[in-house]
């Protein structure tokens, strides 16, 4: 996923996404002899072809796709490496030939032939190329010429729409008309509230920032509620903790929701969407508000976790990309492998040695002293150490399923020492951060390290939904 869009830009987005639907459309129907070819609007003349993207269809049910080369374009047009290796990377074959060469099955121009069944792929890369390639911004930049067999009916791309009237503010309850209706409504009333427009992620949901962690406002099933959800914690090492903490939570904000989910806990809230009350989202963002600014390395290390704080998109939902294909085996080249003993801290392994056959008693004072008392070098470790647990417990499950039992004990009780060391870390994170008194590393008073920064940054900076509740 990447960084948030605004709704400007999830309209073009939609946009765009209609236009590629209606484009794999047209091309699934094109018979032997039809032709389509797709220009930027702007573009008068940019050598013997232009940019463009084009399609022909011939013999049985086939698609050749093709964007020209350097060899029809004019000088300030040509294609730049990185274009040229983007749509290598997309599928396309690179030329193969010279316009004036004989004919050997490919082309001059940069090509791919694919059944017609395969239209929604053919058109996915031809978007691709439009706007990445040729920049072009929106559909209605674009100029369509059919041609060819008169079965394949003619492609028209999208006209302008009429300029909507100013949107009043809403102030009172409205019944929204519908899913997009909600949205408009949630961006509104945010909108209004920071004095800003809100973004929006791909899945369509509003991305806010609060206390430096990311609140995502979503509209339930059949827009029959607002959600809000903000994960809090990450890399919990200790569900049974966890969930006594949740629970506790649950009880001292009653208004809240927190629940469990894998190995992340977040708060959530449903308010009614029907009426929606737009004082009701804003009051639901204030509460939130309230508590997520005392979420920190404490609190997280409490729930036997790490902080959600400054984290992006990215670092919240990861989701692999691999390609699809008869012959992968999920259990090879892309299964989790375990970093070696060698890149991991001496010290840390020291810990994990602690914890080697079930071994779970390891004073809170011992684990701090491996750290050397510095609460940094303890988060490291938990960060390392979390990576390895949540690892050895996948390779588990890789194992079981490929029915190999003595793999599955194995890593099993890797996973077993990992999972202590990761609680025995977080509780010697939460031990140094107490402000009891307890005896302290010394170092050597004749020469202090004066630039030497703090342990933990806290700049005082403004969040989006500061003063809420003021």
């Amino acid at each position: 996923m990447g960084e948030p869009e605004s709704g400007f830009d999830r309209d073009v987005d939609r946009a765009w996404r209609e236009f590629r639907g209606d484009l794999a459309d047209h091309v699934a129907a094109m018979r032997d002899g039809g032709g389509l070819v797709l220009e930027p609007l702007a573009e008068e003349s940019g050598g013997p072809a232009g940019p463009c993207v084009q399609f022909y269809a011939w013999g049985d049910q086939q698609v050749r796709c093709e964007v020209p080369s350097n060899l029809h374009l004019s000088e300030d047009r040509h294609l730049l490496p990185q274009d040229e290796a983007l749509l290598l990377q997309l599928g396309w074959q690179a030329p193969s030939r010279d316009p004036d060469a004989p004919e050997d099955g490919g082309s001059p121009a940069f090509w791919m032939d694919l059944p017609s069944s395969w239209a929604d792929r053919l058109a996915e890369v031809a978007v691709r190329v439009l706007r990445e390639v040729w920049g072009v911004p929106h559909p209605l930049f674009l100029r369509a010429e059919s041609f060819g067999t008169a079965s394949t009916h003619e492609f028209e791309t999208p006209a302008p729409v009429a300029e909507a009237a100013p949107k009043m503010p809403v102030s009172g309850p409205v019944h929204p008309l519908g899913e997009e209706h909600l949205r408009e409504l949630i961006e509104d009333t945010v909108g209004d509230r920071v004095g800003d427009t809100p973004t929006w992620d791909e899945d369509g949901d509003l991305v806010l920032r609060i206390a430096d962690v990311l609140v995502f406002v979503g509209v339930g099933a059949g827009a029959a509620t607002v959600d809000l959800l903000a994960p809090i914690v990450h890399s919990i090492s200790g569900r049974t903790r966890a969930m006594e903490v949740v629970s506790d939570l649950n009880r001292q904000w009653p208004q809240l929701k927190f629940v469990l989910i894998d190995d992340r806990v977040a708060v959530v809230n449903h308010l009614p969407a029907s009426p929606f009350v737009p004082e009701h989202l804003v009051s639901a963002l204030d509460r939130m508000s309230g508590f997520l600014e005392g979420v920190d390395h404490d609190f997280a290390a409490h729930v036997g976790g790490l902080p959600m704080h400054g984290h992006g998109l990215d670092d919240y939902f990861e989701s692999p990309d691999f390609e699809a294909s008869d012959d992968h085996d999920p259990f090879e080249e892309d299964m989790w492998e375990p970093r070696l003993e060698d890149d991991l801290p001496s010290a840390l392994l020291e810990l994990r040695d602690h914890h080697i056959h079930g071994r779970s008693d390891v004073p809170v004072e011992t684990v701090a002293a491996i750290g050397d008392q510095e609460a940094s070098r303890l988060q490291q470790f938990l960060e390392l150490s979390t990576e390895q647990h949540v690892g050895w417990t996948s390779e588990s499950l890789n194992r079981a399923f490929v029915g190999d039992d003595a793999g599955v004990a194995a890593a099993d009780a890797k996973a077993l020492e990992w999972k202590l060391t990761s609680w025995s870390l977080a509780a010697a994170l939460s031990y140094l951060e107490q402000p009891a008194d307890r005896p302290t590393r010394r170092r050597n008073p004749t020469k202090p390290n004066t630039d030497e920064p703090p342990l933990f940054d806290n700049p005082d900076e403004p969040t989006l939904f500061d003063g809420f509740g003021d």
